[in-house]
């Protein structure tokens, strides 16, 4: 039997059919990688929230009921071949209308969470701030009470009174309370550092702490920024002088919630360390968060030999170098209710 002949093999052939079967397996893999990803979903801007320790799972499950994916399958598999999958940051997020897969993956990495204004507002003492804090609902709430913050936040002061500056904080919803304050309190520090570092010579403060003590009761003295500095001036030589402050404020502070907004002879006996009309020197504590303009004037107080002072009635002070002075200063814009 004769050799049988071997057809030559179209390797043309072979080289177009093997283009086409890895034409046909990369189509879905393209559409997958390539179109899926991009294509918008028909959706108004919603608020999302991925909650702390949710899985993917979870997540393209609540992304595909609200209509923001068409697919959980395709989102899951895509946000782990992209490794997405571990970048995802829990928060609530304000999601823009007609966002596809890689938009918002990029959004829920990024940590760009809606954020929640928090003012603690100057002039407050803490009972105060713990309250608002308290009605701040996306706030998760961790303290067991204002009385306890200073061991709860290992505060640097030797007081949780005072110790947390004034301002607006933006936080992300279920930030805890406790973490609000640990900001305001790294805050005051450093306003308190720096306004130290400049400080004036010659005070009668001695560390950064009665430096803030006494920022607060000026804080409460005056609502006028152009009298703070000679407020200061006044408490500064009543300390030097071993005088008694004689400030409002404190008493105020000392009666707490009993105080009903007038203060009557009696109130002045109350016995606390608080009442600066029973005992000299400053109070334990500052009795509110006093602004940096208070702190700035605890520490540079303006040249003078006043060492009396009286609310005018118009948010500023009169201020008197002699007893006889003040006297005549408190029948003029006190007892007469008159002005200036």
């Amino acid at each position: 039997m004769g050799a049988g002949v071997v057809k030559p093999v179209n390797t043309r052939r072979l080289r177009a059919l093997a283009a086409l079967a890895l034409l046909v397996l990369a189509s879905p893999v393209f559409y997958f990688l390539q179109i899926w990803p991009e294509q918008k979903s028909d959706h108004q801007a919603v608020v999302f929230n991925i909650a702390q320790g949710a899985s993917l799972t979870q997540v393209a499950d609540e992304l595909t009921a609200l209509g923001l994916t068409d697919s959980p399958v395709l989102f899951r598999l895509y946000a782990s071949l992209s490794g997405s999958d571990r970048e995802l940051r829990a928060g609530t997020y304000e999601v823009p209308s007609r966002q596809n897969a890689r938009e918002l993956l990029a959004l829920f990495s990024s940590g760009k969470v809606q954020q929640h204004a928090i003012r603690l507002p100057e002039g407050m003492n803490l009972r105060v701030v713990s309250s608002l804090l308290a009605e701040q609902a996306v706030l998760e709430h961790r303290s067991t009470g204002w009385q306890h913050l200073q061991d709860e936040l290992d505060l640097e002061l030797p007081f949780a009174e005072g110790a947390f500056f004034p301002d607006t904080y933006f936080v992300s919803a279920g930030a805890s309370d406790l973490s609000v304050l640990q900001r305001a309190h790294k805050a005051m520090l450093a306003q308190l550092r720096s306004a130290w570092n400049a400080r004036a010579d010659n005070l009668a403060v001695q560390t950064p702490a009665q430096a803030l003590i006494l920022a607060s009761i000026i804080e409460k003295e005056s609502d006028a920024p152009q009298d703070r500095r000679q407020i200061s001036q006044v408490f500064h030589l009543r300390l030097k002088k071993n005088m008694k402050l004689q400030t409002d404020p404190t008493v105020i502070y000392a009666l707490g919630e009993a105080f009903d907004g007038d203060i009557r002879r009696r109130d002045l006996r109350v016995d606390s360390p608080f009442n600066t009309y029973r005992y000299k020197g400053l109070p334990p504590t500052p009795i509110a968060l006093p602004s940096r303009a208070s702190i700035e004037a605890a520490v540079n107080p303006a040249d003078g030999d006043y060492l009396y002072f009286v609310a005018r009635g118009d948010g500023t002070s009169q201020f008197s170098r002699t007893l006889e002075e003040h006297n005549a200063a408190v029948r003029r814009y006190q007892l007469s209710r008159g002005g200036p």
